[in-house]
């Protein structure tokens, strides 16, 4: 193989925009025309920092299912086909997450059964978490990082990763079309050394693609048209030029030919699937407009946002209206009740019999600073029943699980106290299947958690050992003793409500209250955000055009 970077790209593709349309804020459709090939494709612009947008994929399925069908189901309102996959079992290529859930390990490509496979380890993926989307390369650019001149990525050095455990959805591809801005281009689209890693790629076919931007705020989502008199489809070199042009910095081939689909909930299947309609296949990625429950707006996966809210050094209380709380699984199967609950709503659905949550919810919480803290739930004599409820906290990188009886009666009840660091990358989640016989209207509760700090803090209106004036005015008086009358613990204290997770490689700092919070100040006399305060937390530009966008290119032969 010659180095790529020695080899200068030859023809661009001529590119279009024959329509574009808006199918929600911040998710727009764009009609494509390309010349040389003579191809239609269509685009997805999803600004994933605009109000409400939040992107899933399918749940670990028992059989294929057609794209829009799929889209139809869970109410996406955009949706196009995911990984390659195989039957009997259904089973994908690379790695799969759901919902937050991921896919049996023999439903997927990182079971070591299947190493035999031509394929196996040779996927990427896309990641969507907390406030961020992550990659991880392909195993080709892995294996030849050193030539490429790249290191990004989740786990670069891993060909088969654990995917983040936050993920809430990861669809994987191969091969690799953008790597880190740069394309990868072929002088001949056809010989065996263009896109070594898949021989498919050097004929022209329907394609499909995922891609994100640079700063990780745009969800690009093509599918290109081919086998027809209409459409040619396109080689791989020409899908990945058609992607860097498109200001992918990222981007990925996903399953193509009979499988490509793009679908809409306004105007159904909008390309012209090869096979007349559109194929049932293993696994899909969809765009959300709107939360399972409640009124938030938040968007789920926008890298430049704040913390949803921030918990004071006090503790604080956190319901099932705030941004911080989210519902994940099917919304059929939610129910929302109001004047019941500790902020007077709360939000329930039923236990069943299985190995994984399929409606299961969690606060994420991200606190000013690091301590110990009591976590208590919220319970409802009327609509608490089940008696084992699974409840995983991760506080201070330690993950926790916790059964618990919810059956115990309205009020404050406690899992215990825990190590907590400041910042966020932790949540407290309660799944809803058991792994037994369930009984009828088991019915499980997601209201209100509260934290309370333990033991000894500024700002606790004791001038403790280790605290003075200067370090804590709040508490201590310039000659020693008690200083200001700042917050206390225990477990009837009142707080905020604050949830986030952060980079891993960035300090972002604290997010400040929401607009739609009301705020209960303590003694200001001391040291600004030492002192208590309380806090009940209530609901709380699209793609440059083509042209002048800063592009690199990898060129293979």
């Amino acid at each position: 193989m010659i180095l790529p970077w020695l080899i200068p790209p030859t023809l661009a593709l001529n590119i279009s925009e024959v329509d574009r349309s808006t199918v929600a804020d911040g998710v727009e459709v764009v009609q494509l025309r390309t010349t040389d090939p003579d191809t239609d494709a269509w685009l997805a612009e999803i600004d994933l920092c605009a109000e409400g947008i939040r992107i899933d994929a399918t749940r670990t399925p028992d059989s294929t299912q057609s794209t829009s069908s799929w889209g139809s189901d869970v109410g996406a309102i955009l949706a196009v086909n995911g990984d390659f996959y195989q039957t009997s079992p259904v089973r994908v290529y690379g790695d799969a997450v759901g919902s937050g859930v991921a896919w049996p390990t023999d439903q997927t490509g990182t079971d070591s059964g299947y190493s035999w496979e031509w394929f196996y380890g040779d996927y990427g993926w896309l990641a969507f978490r907390p406030e961020r989307v992550t990659f991880t390369h392909s195993g080709w650019t892995k294996d030849n990082a050193e030539t490429l001149g790249v290191s990004g990525g989740w786990e670069p050095d891993t060909r088969i990763p654990s995917h983040p455990g936050d993920t809430l959805a990861l669809v994987s591809g191969f091969p690799a079309l953008v790597i880190e801005g740069a394309a990868m281009v072929c002088s001949d689209p056809e010989d065996s050394d263009c896109f070594p890693d898949r021989s498919d790629m050097r004929d022209r076919h329907p394609r499909t693609a995922m891609g994100i931007t640079e700063d990780a705020q745009t969800l690009l989502l093509v599918v290109v048209d081919g086998r027809s008199s209409d459409s040619d489809g396109m080689y791989g070199s020409e899908l990945a030029d058609l992607m860097g042009q498109l200001s992918a910095w990222q981007a990925f081939n996903l399953d193509g030919g009979g499988s490509s689909t793009f679908w809409t909930a306004e105007g159904s299947v909008l390309n012209e699937p090869s096979d007349g309609s559109a194929r049932s296949v293993a696994n899909h990625l969809g765009v959300f407009s709107a939360p399972n429950t409640g009124d938030s707006t938040r968007a789920w996966h926008c890298s430049s946002a704040e913390p949803c809210d921030e918990i004071p050094v006090g503790g604080g209380v956190l319901d099932e209206a705030g941004d911080c709380f989210q519902a994940h699984g099917p919304a059929e199967w939610w129910r929302e009740v109001a004047g019941d609950g500790d902020g007077g709503s709360l939000v329930w659905t039923n236990q069943f019999e299985s190995d994984q949550p399929s409606n299961w919810a969690w606060w994420r919480l991200h606190f000013a600073e690091s301590g110990t803290y009591e976590v208590s739930w919220h319970g409802s004599a009327e609509y608490s029943v089940a008696g084992e409820v699974r409840h995983r906290l991760v506080a201070g990188g330690v993950e926790h699980e916790i059964e618990v009886d919810q059956g115990a009666g309205d009020g404050w009840h406690s899992l215990g106290t825990f190590d907590f660091d400041s910042g966020g990358e932790q949540f407290l989640a309660i799944d809803d299947d058991l792994d037994g016989d369930v009984a009828s209207d088991q019915h499980i509760v997601f209201d209100a958690i509260q934290l309370v700090r333990v033991g000894a803090w500024c700002g606790d209106g004791s001038c403790d050992s280790g605290e003075d004036y200067v370090s804590c005015p709040g508490d201590c008086a310039e000659s020693g003793g008690t200083g200001g009358s700042g917050g206390s613990g225990g477990s009837g204290s009142s707080g905020t409500g604050g949830v986030d997770t952060a980079d891993e490689s960035t300090d972002e700092g604290p997010g400040g209250f929401g607009g739609s919070g009301r705020v209960i100040p303590g003694d200001e006399a001391g040291c600004g955000g030492c002192t208590s305060a309380a806090l009940r937390v209530g609901i709380g530009g699209l793609l440059p055009g083509l042209a002048g966008l800063r592009r690199r290119r990898f060129a293979l032969t």
